[in-house]
């Protein structure tokens, strides 16, 4: 009796133990999400609401700042805080990058105070201390849902005297920028700025070659689809669809699809075919990329769907403004950690629908279908993914 009830008494706690190590895995995956997603969805806001920024969070603007990395722990910077008009005006007339201050509520004017500089060859350090501190400030503002953008001062010499003169600030003082802050009254959205040829790996112009291919982002697991029974291959485009993405680490674009089909084709038992109209965006990525995804997204991110499949990629980053997180496979594939399973395909065919050979169905829906003809794509899936 005793030993089963310590055996029950192990199983509770490995039990426990186990729930407690998934759950802070969750959260620390969550938190990585979230981190990322402000650092990647930061852009610069040059048009602002006429609402003031409280108090609480330009202190917490200052505390990001002032938690940046310094040489030597020197902390060789000061922070003007600038709220009134007429002295935000005159930071506009300062400098000519920085017109939005006269229309702004707030300014933070980041400065290197020479005083606490290095001395000797290590001064200039000054100006990585500054700048990491501008970047927090930044991150934190995009992260508290105001807008922000850096214009500079430094090393104008014209400007940096402007601003000092209308600072007061002593010669000890340089100002290295002026970060102009408010509620967004636009938010343009996020470029993607990733760019495999700026990398280069233990020596210049070395590329990156993975031991084992990073496909696991977001809890995905792989499977083998002609393994897999789909409950209804009839149905898997039904509903709210599927969402198709094409494109590359530096830009891609996403859009739901209603039409599409598994099956074989030329041997091949892995085969997709999606449908895309001449006049969606999508269409220019589809014709440029090799490889395309099809996500599949569960009842929560159903709004995913309904989002994609009503905006265009044309008007803006789509997934920027869901928040959802890019993922690549070792192809440089995107796909979205979000989704609950994802098809990646290689593009063997593609072409266009003639008008010509419709009958019936087809001939009615094309003689007034406003975004033209589509192109039907054949893929061949090379890698399947799913939570």
């Amino acid at each position: 009796m005793k030993t089963r009830t310590l055996i029950l008494a192990l199983m509770l706690v490995m039990t426990s133990s186990h729930v407690m190590a998934q759950g802070r895995q969750n959260k620390e995956k969550q938190v990585e999400k979230t981190v990322m997603n402000n650092i990647l969805t930061r852009t610069s806001v040059r048009r602002y609401q006429d609402k003031a920024v409280e108090a609480y969070k330009v202190e917490n603007l200052l505390k990001a700042g002032m938690a940046a990395p310094s040489a030597v722990n020197r902390q060789p910077w000061h922070f003007v805080v600038v709220d009134d008009k007429d002295v935000l005006q005159g930071l506009a007339k300062a400098n000519p990058n920085a017109g939005m201050a006269a229309r702004a509520p707030l300014a933070i004017v980041v400065c290197g105070d020479m005083n606490k500089a290095l001395e000797g060859g290590g001064r200039d350090f000054w100006i990585h201390d500054t700048s990491a501190a501008t970047e927090n400030i930044l991150l934190a503002a995009n992260g508290m849902g105001l807008g922000a953008v850096w214009t500079g001062t430094y090393p104008n010499l014209e400007r940096c005297k402007a601003v000092r003169k209308i600072l007061n600030l002593p010669e000890s003082m340089i100002p290295l920028c002026t970060i102009v802050i408010g509620y967004p009254d636009n938010m343009p959205s996020p470029k993607q700025k990733f760019k495999e040829e700026n990398i280069s790996y233990n020596s210049f112009g070395k590329k990156y070659t993975p031991a084992t291919p990073v496909i696991q982002n977001g809890g995905f697991v792989e499977f083998d689809v002609q393994e897999t029974s789909f409950e209804n291959p009839f149905n898997i485009f039904t509903g709210w669809g599927m969402l198709l993405c094409a494109g590359d680490r530096e830009k891609s674009n996403a859009m739901t699809i209603g039409w599409g089909g598994l099956g074989t084709i030329w041997g091949q038992n892995n085969m997709v075919t999606v449908y895309v109209a001449e006049k969606r965006y999508t269409k220019k990525f589809m014709d440029k990329s090799k490889y395309f995804t099809i996500m599949a997204f569960d009842e929560k991110h159903q709004n995913v769907l309904q989002y994609m499949g009503m905006k265009s990629g044309a008007d803006g980053d789509k997934a920027a403004a869901l928040g959802l997180h890019t993922a690549y496979t070792e192809n440089g594939t995107p796909y979205y950690e979000e989704a609950s399973m994802v098809l990646e395909c290689e593009l063997m065919y593609a072409d266009a629908f003639e008008k010509e050979n419709m009958r019936d169905i087809p001939a009615r829906l094309y003689a007034n279908f406003p975004a033209g003809v589509h192109t039907f794509y054949i893929g061949r899936i090379v890698k399947a993914l799913k939570k």
